[in-house]
């Protein structure tokens, strides 16, 4: 799941923060014959186990101290919840990832309890109700968490629109990389163009 967060292009910051879906896409696809949790209706059958709940959220602080930027799926396992239900682990692997996001967050709008935010979700975690949800009940009310389909905006092809964004930008030689996005000390160009024919 990747956060971006701008006021104007030159203060993008955006990171990849993580699992999004992908723990518990996994969860279900090694537990059952069904790919995915639809709506979270599993998650919200199962109860937390919070005493790994909170073993895996300390293991995650303690990775993120090193000061890395994004995170990748390969950065994350389903080995803290071996052993639970299909539902107890989907409710578990659900509560992780909505605070994981609800830390990024925080950290990215450097909450402000004065100042009010808008956090528009993408991608296939907008589908999963339950994960929603919970992020929702976490954030202060100051910081409103809405489907970027609200909007008019379908969120199946929002990241495939941001890297067609990327290629005109780099076809027109303008920065793709920025210090808050990629740790580049200064905005910078990128990409090749290749023809193909």
């Amino acid at each position: 799941m990747t956060m971006v967060f701008s006021e104007e292009i030159n203060t993008l910051k955006s990171f990849d923060i993580g699992p999004g879906n992908c723990l518990l896409d996994e969860w279900v696809r090694i537990n059952t014959k069904e790919r995915f949790d639809k709506n979270g209706e599993l998650a919200n059958a199962g109860k937390t186990n919070y005493l790994i709940l909170n073993q895996a959220i300390d293991n995650f602080e303690n990775i993120k101290k090193n000061d890395k930027l994004s995170f990748d799926v390969k950065d994350f396992n389903l080995n803290f919840v071996r052993g639970l239900s299909l539902e107890d682990g989907l409710s578990t692997l659900t509560d992780f990832t909505a605070s994981i996001i609800y830390q990024s967050i925080i950290g990215a709008v450097n909450f402000n309890e004065n100042k009010k935010s808008r956090i528009l979700v993408c991608g296939g975690g907008r589908k999963n109700l339950s994960l929603v949800d919970r992020i929702k009940k976490k954030l202060p009310e100051n910081i409103k968490l809405e489907l970027i389909d609200d909007y008019k905006i379908n969120g199946d092809f929002v990241e495939s629109q941001a890297f067609a964004y990327l290629a005109i930008r780099s076809y027109r030689k303008l920065p793709i990389s920025f210090p808050k996005t990629t740790n580049v000390k200064e905005p910078c160009e990128g990409g090749v163009l290749i023809k193909n024919y």
